[in-house]
């Protein structure tokens, strides 16, 4: 029951205009006022509804106040409910006296003080509501008692049962402790130890309880001891995990390398309270790891001694294959080329001996073929090594190349030179970066699907520049990146061609196309001007 619920108020009166006018006194009160006329009525009305105050008239027919309130009383139900006389006839003392003896809370003479009356009412109404609100609460309260009683009880037998575990707990872990082959340890908050296992006796001999405290430090190598020392002062005063390696001396007198690790227990406060840790041999995996520094450092330095030495075959192998290339394009263009020039020239004098048409024509076509031939290995005689790269240069080279590769493929080509007045480069520089556009050129002829592409020629800020690009498909992903996994021959003798004189190469897609990049520095690569006149 909560405290604005509204209580039932039984008026019981024979005369109903008395009922009427209890009910106008009392109606400002709020409360639910039943009505009832005899009391076997009132009685009727009580047995099947909760009334918290009953007002009646002393004087009734058949039974009279005084007999109601007596059997109102009998009930184990109504032994608390109020009832309130109202008399206009039995006023004395004995009348009063009587009517508390059957159980009146209050007797109240006619006439009715409206006021008084609504007053008491209130008062036992209140007194009612507060009672059933009291009752409600120690129902509650019993049952909250109860509820608790039962997980108290609960929380008893599981705190037993957990008890009964921890003791468990503490066994496997006395048993862990004891066979474990690190040495386990616990230290206080300010860093000092007080407890270390068995394992420390008896790998260092020492006494028993003679490793707590910094007893231990004794046992540590001298050389290894202040490190160990700093790293756990600075471990305490940060609060950070403890980690360091050291050599610790056995019984036999010999040093083994440990590693011990500790970390910080804090209160709900974040304080620390203990500090816990193990300590573990690590000595063979340390000989190993050194052992294997070792090995890795000697193999590295073998591997760079292995790439100098390849490196030196490579630069040796492009040296001698151009070298070969040059002698084999002397020997096209001295050799058989000027054979295949005298026939033509005896097979032109021939030709203009004969009389007969005929003849003169098939010595014609034989001069024709003579002519083509001489061509042909004149350019392969050029595209093995142009003259023009020993005689004039490499600017004279690439415009050669150029000219030659646009009228080949019907790609157009541009080359771009600056300044103009390009410095000549060592031998062999202007060697490597004929080979590398030659190399990029056939690229774009063979797999870009270009239909323009530009060259590219400069010298500034102290380096040389050379560019191809076209307006072709591109390339894939690995190759702009040069993986070895996806790079061939081509690309990757270019590279290391560049490499070989401080260079760099580099492949970007230019969408649309593809763009070559190279870089070398004109440190030691320039030709003096009296070298330069030599061819």
């Amino acid at each position: 029951m909560v405290s604005n619920e509204k209580v039932n108020i039984l008026m019981v009166d024979d005369q109903p205009g008395k009922l009427l006018s209890y009910e106008v006194m009392l109606q400002p009160l709020g409360e639910n006022l039943i009505k009832a006329t005899s009391a076997k009525q009132a009685l009727e009305i009580l047995l099947r509804t909760e009334v918290a105050v009953v007002l009646m008239d002393v004087s009734m027919p058949e039974l009279d106040g005084f007999q109601l309130a007596a059997m109102i009383r009998e009930h184990p139900r109504f032994q608390r409910t109020a009832i309130i006389f109202i008399s206009a006839v039995h006023l004395t003392d004995v009348d009063q006296l009587k009517g508390y003896e059957h159980g009146a809370v209050d007797y109240i003479s006619v006439p009715v003080v409206k006021e008084l009356l609504r007053a008491k009412v209130r008062v036992f109404a209140d007194l009612h509501r507060k009672t059933r609100e009291l009752e409600t609460l120690n129902r509650e309260l019993e049952q909250r008692v109860s509820e608790r009683t039962e997980e108290l009880a609960s929380k008893a037998e599981l705190l037993l049962q957990l008890n009964a575990e921890l003791v468990g707990k503490n066994r496997e872990l006395d048993a862990i402790v004891h066979t474990a082959p690190d040495i386990i340890f616990s230290r206080q908050a300010n860093g000092e130890r007080d407890y270390i296992s068995d394992r420390f006796y008896d790998y260092t001999g020492a006494a028993p309880e003679s490793g707590n405290g910094f007893g231990w430090l004794d046992y540590i190598h001298p050389q290894d001891k202040e490190d160990a020392i700093t790293k756990w002062a600075r471990s305490v005063e940060l609060g950070t995990n403890y980690e360091a390696e050291f050599r610790m001396r056995s019984k036999d007198g010999y040093y083994r390398w440990f590693r011990s690790r500790a970390v910080p227990i804090r209160n709900d406060d974040g304080e620390i309270v203990k500090w816990y840790g193990t300590c573990s041999d690590i000595h063979d995996s340390k000989i190993l790891e050194q052992s294997m520094r070792d090995n890795a450092t000697e193999l590295e330095r073998m591997v760079d001694s292995r790439t100098d030495e390849l490196r030196r075959l490579s630069v040796r192998l492009m040296s001698m294959q151009d070298q070969e290339r040059r002698r084999i394009a002397r020997d096209l263009h001295d050799g058989l080329g000027q054979e295949l020039a005298v026939a033509k020239m005896v097979v032109d004098r021939l030709t203009l001996d004969k009389t007969s048409a005929t003849q003169s024509d098939g010595w014609l076509h034989a001069s024709n073929i003579i002519d083509r031939a001489i061509q042909q290995v004149r350019t392969m005689s050029h595209l093995l090594h142009p003259p023009l790269l020993d005689e004039v240069g490499l600017l004279s080279a690439l415009s050669w190349f150029v000219e030659g590769l646009a009228k080949r493929s019907g790609i157009e080509a541009t080359l771009d030179v600056q300044p103009k007045d390009f410095p000549r480069l060592s031998g062999d520089v202007e060697t490597a970066v004929f080979r590398i556009v030659q190399e990029a050129l056939t690229n774009v002829f063979r797999h870009s699907g270009a239909r323009h592409v530009w060259v590219t020629l400069s010298q500034k800020e102290g380096r040389i520049s050379v560019t191809v690009r076209d307006d072709g498909k591109g390339i894939a992903v690995g190759i702009a990146e040069l993986r070895p996994d996806s790079v061939g021959v081509g690309i990757g003798g270019m590279r290391q061609r560049a490499k070989e004189f401080g260079g760099n190469l580099q492949l970007t897609n230019a969408n649309p196309g593809t763009l070559v990049e190279l870089t070398v520095p004109t440190s030691g690569i320039l030709r003096e001007p009296a070298e330069a006149l030599q061819p």
